[in-house]
């Protein structure tokens, strides 16, 4: 079994658990385009602080540029966008349909890695448990066409994220990887900015709290937790590592509970213990095999 990196695909889904709680304090003072391109400044200076080798090739570049797209300025557009106008439990359950898109893109395209039995019945079984878990007991669906689609087009962008990234990751330096991914999501997040009018006023009104909130979003969630989840990706594959994307909203849960003081009521615990076990599940036949 190889087991840094499932350790470093739990890591990453604790800390992006905690980041929408994070996210949404601060998206009271600022927009979703500010704070995008906030968290790409900071993780792009920070992993240039530490890993400052120069690195630039034409032919290259452009696979760094489509990655940064699908994994970064799309994937963070439509999620925010789509919490702008539907229900928040409504883009949790389908952007958490990640691994089956992921499942999918594996299914056409990776002819040498199929999907067993168990992997199949783990994802069915995971998913109905991020219901439980996103409802927490109370069940409210309220549809909103364009918000619903741009929640699936943020899962789709996050599974082909992982599809590629195993193609490209192999051949470069971790934190050269990552730190291109910030910067290329920084000039392609530019133009919304522009486009929104440039006003920083929100900015002026941060706190301490916030700025450290801030930190935490570009440190941690972006740059290591970027650079975490392509190693995890290159030790255990886009479709198991994308299988932990199962668990944020049980984090969030969790988090909420312990920070906010939210109930969790008996629906929340029976998806925590459907979505545990539909992971397990899934990764049966792959822990045997190692």
């Amino acid at each position: 079994m190889k087991l840094k990196g499932h350790l470093l695909s739990i890591l990453c889904v604790i800390a992006w658990g905690t980041s929408f709680l994070v996210s949404k304090g601060l998206m009271e003072k600022i927009t979703p385009v500010q704070l995008m391109m906030l968290r790409f400044v900071i993780a792009w200076l920070a992993i240039w602080a530490i890993y400052p080798k120069w690195y630039f090739n034409w032919r290259e570049e452009g696979q760094f540029i489509v990655l940064s797209l699908v994994g970064n300025t799309f994937y963070y557009l439509a999620e925010n966008t789509a919490l702008r106008l539907t229900l928040a439990s409504n883009v949790s359950i389908l952007v958490s349909a990640a691994p089956i898109a992921s499942a999918l893109m594996l299914r056409l395209f990776e002819r040498d890695e199929r999907l067993t039995r168990h992997q199949i019945a783990g994802i069915g079984i995971a998913f109905f448990g991020v219901l439980f878990v996103v409802f927490n007991g109370v069940f409210v669906l309220k549809l909103n066409p364009l918000g619903d689609l741009l929640s699936l087009a943020a899962a789709f962008c996050w599974a082909l994220y992982g599809f590629l990234a195993k193609r490209v990751m192999d051949r470069y330096d971790t934190f050269l990887s990552t730190r291109k991914l910030m910067f290329y999501g920084m000039i392609t997040t530019a133009p919304l900015l522009l486009l929104e009018g440039g006003d920083l006023k929100g900015i002026r009104l941060m706190g301490f709290r916030d700025i450290c909130g801030l930190f935490y979003l570009g440190l941690i969630c972006s740059a290591v937790c970027y650079m975490m989840w392509n190693e995890a990706i290159a030790d255990i594959g886009a479709m198991t590592a994308n299988l932990y994307v199962y668990a944020v909203p049980v984090v969030t849960m969790i988090a909420s509970a312990v920070f906010l003081s939210e109930a969790i009521t008996w629906g929340g615990a029976v998806g925590v213990v459907l979505v545990v076990g539909g992971m397990l599940l899934s990764n049966v036949n792959r822990r045997i095999s190692e």
